[in-house]
Protein backbone atom coordinates (compact mmCIF):
# COMPACT_ATOMS: atom_id res chain seq x y z
CA UNK A 1 0.00 0.00 0.00
CA UNK A 2 2.75 2.47 0.40
CA UNK A 3 4.55 1.71 -2.72
CA UNK A 4 1.26 2.40 -4.35
CA UNK A 5 1.10 5.97 -2.27
CA UNK A 6 4.28 6.92 -3.34
CA UNK A 7 4.15 5.67 -6.73
CA UNK A 8 0.60 7.40 -7.54
CA UNK A 9 1.65 10.74 -4.89
CA UNK A 10 1.21 13.39 -7.48
CA UNK A 11 -1.82 12.08 -8.42
CA UNK A 12 -3.09 11.76 -4.87
CA UNK A 13 -1.90 15.85 -4.76
CA UNK A 14 -3.89 16.69 -7.87
CA UNK A 15 -7.35 14.58 -6.37
CA UNK A 16 -6.39 17.07 -3.33
CA UNK A 17 -6.53 20.18 -4.92
CA UNK A 18 -9.37 19.12 -7.33
CA UNK A 19 -11.65 18.23 -4.11
CA UNK A 20 -11.27 21.32 -2.03
CA UNK A 21 -11.29 23.29 -5.46
CA UNK A 22 -14.92 22.06 -5.88
CA UNK A 23 -15.76 22.58 -2.33
CA UNK A 24 -14.89 26.05 -2.13
CA UNK A 25 -16.80 26.67 -5.52
CA UNK A 26 -19.88 25.65 -4.49
CA UNK A 27 -19.39 27.39 -1.21
CA UNK A 28 -18.43 30.68 -3.21
CA UNK A 29 -21.89 30.18 -4.99
CA UNK A 30 -24.13 29.46 -1.77
CA UNK A 31 -22.42 33.11 -0.54
CA UNK A 32 -22.64 34.83 -3.26
CA UNK A 33 -19.21 35.47 -3.59
CA UNK A 34 -17.82 36.27 -7.06
CA UNK A 35 -14.71 37.66 -6.07
CA UNK A 36 -13.59 34.07 -5.03
CA UNK A 37 -15.02 32.36 -7.63
CA UNK A 38 -13.36 34.35 -9.93
CA UNK A 39 -10.67 33.13 -8.38
CA UNK A 40 -11.18 29.56 -8.63
CA UNK A 41 -11.69 29.96 -12.62
CA UNK A 42 -8.42 31.44 -12.73
CA UNK A 43 -6.76 28.60 -10.06
CA UNK A 44 -8.25 25.83 -12.22
CA UNK A 45 -6.77 27.47 -15.58
CA UNK A 46 -3.21 27.37 -13.44
CA UNK A 47 -3.72 23.68 -12.29
CA UNK A 48 -4.37 22.59 -16.07
CA UNK A 49 -0.85 24.72 -17.08
CA UNK A 50 0.75 23.29 -13.97
CA UNK A 51 0.17 19.79 -15.11
CA UNK A 52 0.73 20.39 -18.91
CA UNK A 53 4.29 22.03 -17.44
CA UNK A 54 4.79 19.12 -15.15
CA UNK A 55 4.25 16.31 -18.13
CA UNK A 56 7.13 17.81 -19.37
CA UNK A 57 9.86 19.36 -17.07
CA UNK A 58 8.54 16.93 -13.54
CA UNK A 59 8.42 19.12 -11.33
CA UNK A 60 9.53 18.15 -7.39
CA UNK A 61 7.43 16.91 -5.49
CA UNK A 62 7.99 19.35 -2.63
CA UNK A 63 7.05 22.02 -5.25
CA UNK A 64 3.42 20.23 -6.19
CA UNK A 65 2.42 19.93 -2.61
CA UNK A 66 3.30 23.43 -1.26
CA UNK A 67 2.19 24.49 -4.76
CA UNK A 68 -2.04 22.77 -3.30
CA UNK A 69 -1.07 23.60 0.02
CA UNK A 70 -0.88 27.89 -1.31
CA UNK A 71 -3.93 26.88 -3.42
CA UNK A 72 -6.28 25.86 -0.24
CA UNK A 73 -4.47 28.16 1.94
CA UNK A 74 -5.47 31.12 -0.68
CA UNK A 75 -9.14 29.85 -0.80
CA UNK A 76 -9.35 29.01 2.84
CA UNK A 77 -8.34 32.84 3.54
CA UNK A 78 -11.49 34.24 1.45
CA UNK A 79 -13.93 31.96 2.44
CA UNK A 80 -13.62 31.06 6.10
CA UNK A 81 -14.36 33.48 9.32
CA UNK A 82 -12.76 33.78 12.75
CA UNK A 83 -14.71 35.93 15.06
CA UNK A 84 -16.69 37.43 12.10
CA UNK A 85 -13.35 38.69 10.25
CA UNK A 86 -12.32 37.40 7.16
CA UNK A 87 -9.55 34.99 7.23
CA UNK A 88 -7.19 36.95 5.29
CA UNK A 89 -8.26 40.16 7.34
CA UNK A 90 -7.78 38.47 10.24
CA UNK A 91 -4.29 39.80 12.47
CA UNK A 92 -1.69 36.88 13.37
CA UNK A 93 0.42 39.01 15.27
CA UNK A 94 -1.93 41.83 16.66
CA UNK A 95 -1.74 45.24 14.61
CA UNK A 96 1.25 43.61 12.60
CA UNK A 97 0.95 41.03 10.73
CA UNK A 98 -2.17 39.93 9.00
CA UNK A 99 -2.74 36.40 7.40
CA UNK A 100 -2.79 37.86 4.23
CA UNK A 101 1.14 39.02 4.56
CA UNK A 102 1.70 35.32 5.48
CA UNK A 103 0.29 33.78 2.32
CA UNK A 104 2.45 36.72 -0.11
CA UNK A 105 5.61 35.97 1.66
CA UNK A 106 4.57 31.73 1.30
CA UNK A 107 3.17 32.04 -2.05
CA UNK A 108 6.63 33.94 -3.67
CA UNK A 109 8.64 31.98 -1.49
CA UNK A 110 7.26 28.92 -3.16
CA UNK A 111 7.16 30.87 -6.72
CA UNK A 112 10.82 31.59 -6.43
CA UNK A 113 11.51 27.88 -5.61
CA UNK A 114 9.18 26.58 -8.57
CA UNK A 115 10.99 29.12 -10.83
CA UNK A 116 14.35 27.72 -9.84
CA UNK A 117 13.42 23.88 -10.38
CA UNK A 118 12.09 25.02 -13.92
CA UNK A 119 14.83 27.47 -15.50
CA UNK A 120 17.94 26.39 -13.17
CA UNK A 121 19.06 24.02 -16.22
CA UNK A 122 18.73 26.82 -18.74
CA UNK A 123 20.29 29.40 -16.87
CA UNK A 124 23.99 30.42 -18.22
CA UNK A 125 26.47 28.59 -15.35
CA UNK A 126 28.66 31.96 -14.84
CA UNK A 127 25.78 33.70 -14.18
CA UNK A 128 24.83 30.82 -11.57
CA UNK A 129 27.98 31.09 -10.02
CA UNK A 130 27.35 34.67 -9.38
CA UNK A 131 24.77 34.35 -6.34
CA UNK A 132 23.80 37.91 -5.85
CA UNK A 133 23.12 37.93 -9.64
CA UNK A 134 21.08 35.06 -10.33
CA UNK A 135 19.33 35.83 -6.60
CA UNK A 136 18.60 38.83 -8.02
CA UNK A 137 16.97 37.52 -11.26
CA UNK A 138 14.61 34.95 -9.39
CA UNK A 139 13.62 37.95 -7.05
CA UNK A 140 12.67 40.30 -10.21
CA UNK A 141 11.30 37.17 -12.32
CA UNK A 142 9.35 36.04 -8.61
CA UNK A 143 7.68 39.74 -7.71
CA UNK A 144 6.73 39.85 -11.44
CA UNK A 145 4.26 36.93 -10.60
CA UNK A 146 3.42 38.87 -7.50
CA UNK A 147 2.56 42.20 -9.77
CA UNK A 148 0.34 39.96 -12.62
CA UNK A 149 -1.28 38.56 -9.32
CA UNK A 150 -2.10 42.25 -8.39
CA UNK A 151 -3.31 43.22 -11.98
CA UNK A 152 -5.71 40.02 -11.43
CA UNK A 153 -6.75 41.16 -8.11
CA UNK A 154 -7.78 44.91 -9.52
CA UNK A 155 -9.59 43.20 -12.71
CA UNK A 156 -11.92 41.87 -9.73
CA UNK A 157 -11.65 45.38 -8.23
CA UNK A 158 -12.80 47.00 -11.67
CA UNK A 159 -15.39 44.30 -12.60
CA UNK A 160 -16.91 42.56 -9.67
CA UNK A 161 -16.77 45.66 -7.06
CA UNK A 162 -14.12 43.84 -4.61
CA UNK A 163 -12.45 47.26 -3.18
CA UNK A 164 -13.50 45.77 0.02
CA UNK A 165 -12.24 42.83 -0.11
CA UNK A 166 -9.13 43.76 -2.00
CA UNK A 167 -8.29 46.79 -0.50
CA UNK A 168 -6.48 50.57 -1.20
CA UNK A 169 -3.06 51.27 -2.44
CA UNK A 170 -1.46 50.94 0.82
CA UNK A 171 -2.44 47.39 1.03
CA UNK A 172 -0.94 46.68 -2.92
CA UNK A 173 1.74 47.76 -1.97
CA UNK A 174 2.15 46.11 1.24
CA UNK A 175 1.59 42.60 -0.83
CA UNK A 176 4.39 43.69 -3.01
CA UNK A 177 6.68 44.14 -0.34
CA UNK A 178 6.23 40.70 1.41
CA UNK A 179 6.49 39.07 -1.99
CA UNK A 180 9.80 40.43 -2.46
CA UNK A 181 10.31 39.24 1.30
CA UNK A 182 9.11 35.71 0.48
CA UNK A 183 11.37 35.96 -3.13
CA UNK A 184 14.87 36.82 -0.94
CA UNK A 185 13.77 34.10 1.91
CA UNK A 186 13.73 31.56 -0.69
CA UNK A 187 16.75 33.00 -2.39
CA UNK A 188 18.47 31.99 1.07
CA UNK A 189 17.61 28.66 0.57
CA UNK A 190 18.73 28.15 -2.45
CA UNK A 191 21.93 29.46 -1.82
CA UNK A 192 22.25 26.82 1.49
CA UNK A 193 21.15 23.93 -0.61
CA UNK A 194 23.23 24.81 -3.59
CA UNK A 195 26.40 25.02 -0.99
CA UNK A 196 25.46 22.20 0.45
CA UNK A 197 25.15 20.55 -2.26
CA UNK A 198 28.70 18.65 -3.45
CA UNK A 199 29.82 20.84 -6.96
CA UNK A 200 29.12 18.30 -9.12
CA UNK A 201 25.05 18.02 -8.27
CA UNK A 202 24.81 21.66 -8.17
CA UNK A 203 23.01 21.98 -11.41
CA UNK A 204 20.48 19.48 -10.67
CA UNK A 205 16.63 20.45 -10.29
CA UNK A 206 15.78 21.60 -6.50
CA UNK A 207 14.24 18.43 -4.99
CA UNK A 208 13.74 18.15 -1.18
Amino acid sequence: MFYSLVKNKNWLILIFTIFYLIAFTFNAFAQHNFEFLYYTILMTALIYIIVAVNKQLHLAFFILVNLSILGFLHLLGGNFYLANIRLYDFFVVQGVIRYDNIIHTYGTFIATLTLYSLFSDFIDKRVKQQPSIFSFMLVLMATGIGAANEVLEFFAVVFLGAQEQVGGYFNNALDLVFNILGSILACVVIYIYQNWQKPSNWQQRFDF
